[in-house]
């Protein structure tokens, strides 16, 4: 390619491009336009978590939709710099390939990532205490119809674990699960009652419910990983530290199926933001990303799944 030509080139550019696109890094930066309206699909986010490497996974896809408007730009810009070859320069050869090389020299085209990864899901956090080991049985206590009365709650439970959160002791829990108002529970012990009672499957999994962004879910879960860095734990109190989340105490949370299809209540009162440990975390994805979809179980919107319910997203200084 001639000097001339890449002159050409250089200054049907920044002619064609306004001067605010030139960013310190010395390219014209492009963005591919992303209507506000443009959501990605459950469905689509659910494929994307089965991958070994989500994030990685979804960088590839924003590839597959938007090459089409990256080749569409690179083109008008070359039919542009080609019509002033022809102008300026009518008997200078050319080559478009070199052309086409010396604008991905110029020009940046940005695709519009950080659009989809604000946009936000419905997330369910599925706890695993050390009770996902027994096949999340160890929360069906008596009251509920699976439990005896008497027996006394397994240590590894999920639900005592959240008990001790909130302050209480195990003989508190106890206490409360023996002796409650289940019609109008006032706090986190008698909810917790009404929660077991209302329980109808002998499988049940602490859960929250939080309304997150692409990006939060993909930090999560990168963290998620963590737990099995030194081989992998069936039971959640081997697993190393992995960090921890904040998760507010206005979340709707409680005893779910997700395996059944079937589940409690979900209002557990909480009076204490929880933090929750990331190695006590079973699964963090889409609803009905792990199981059956709480939205289709309870026949549901999304308004139960709140905004700003993961507080903070803790990870770990050393690994």
């Amino acid at each position: 390619m001639t000097d001339l030509i890449k002159q050409i080139v250089r200054e049907t550019i920044e002619n064609k491009m306004c001067a605010w696109q030139k960013k310190p890094d010395g390219y014209y930066h492009e963005e591919i336009y992303a209507d506000y309206r443009d959501e990605k699909e459950d469905s689509t986010l659910k494929e994307i978590m089965k991958s070994e490497d989500p994030e990685q996974t979804f960088y590839e896809k924003m590839f597959e939709w938007y090459q089409d408007a990256e080749w569409e730009i690179e083109h008008n810009l070359l039919k542009a710099v080609v019509a002033s070859i022809e102008t300026a320069a009518p008997t200078e050869t050319y080559d478009e390939d070199e052309i086409k090389d010396e604008i991905r020299e110029l020009v940046s085209i940005d695709y519009p990532y950080e659009h989809f990864l604000k946009q936000e899901f419905c997330v369910n956090i599925f706890v695993d205490t050390g009770d996902g080991n027994y096949d999340y049985v160890l929360n069906c206590v008596y009251p509920h119809y699976n439990g005896r009365c008497g027996e006394t709650i397994d240590d590894k439970a999920s639900i005592l674990w959240l008990a001790r959160q909130q302050g209480y002791t195990k003989t508190d829990l106890n206490k409360a699960l023996r002796k409650g108002d289940i019609k109008d529970p006032h706090g986190f012990l008698e909810s917790m009652r009404q929660e077991v009672i209302n329980h109808g499957s002998h499988m049940a999994i602490l859960t929250f419910l939080a309304r997150m962004t692409l990006e939060e879910i993909f930090e999560l879960n990168e963290l998620l990983k963590l737990q099995d860095r030194n081989g992998h734990f069936y039971d959640a109190e081997n697993r190393p530290y992995c960090g921890y989340i904040l998760i507010d105490k206005k979340a709707e949370c409680g005893l779910y199926d997700p395996w059944g299809g079937g589940g409690s209540i979900l209002e557990l009162q909480l009076e204490k933001d929880v933090r929750l440990p990331i190695r006590f975390i079973r699964s963090a994805t889409v609803d009905g990303g792990d199981g059956c979809s709480i939205r289709n179980v309870y026949g549901t919107d999304s308004s139960i799944y709140r905004e700003d319910v993961v507080k903070k997203i803790h990870a770990p200084k050393k690994v």
